[in-house]
């Protein structure tokens, strides 16, 4: 909604609207690789978190993954 909101900025009434229709109703675009964001992110979190251990680790892990 924010970057459709954002794009939509210099558009008013009906060009408004429809614009935002189509933008609001776009599928999400995958990353290049074909990864989710949240795989992505677990890619990071884990590398991250390489040097970590047991209860370290996880509590690292809870923190990275729900950041948003």
């Amino acid at each position: 909604m924010k970057t459709c909101n954002a794009d939509a900025k210099d558009k008013k009434g009906d060009e408004r609207k429809a614009f935002m229709k189509e933008c609001l109703s776009a599928k999400p675009a995958a990353a290049e690789d074909g990864k989710t964001a949240q795989q992505n992110k677990m890619k990071t979190c884990n590398a991250d978190a390489k040097d970590k251990k047991g209860d370290e680790r996880k509590a690292f892990m809870k923190e990275c993954l729900s950041a948003k």
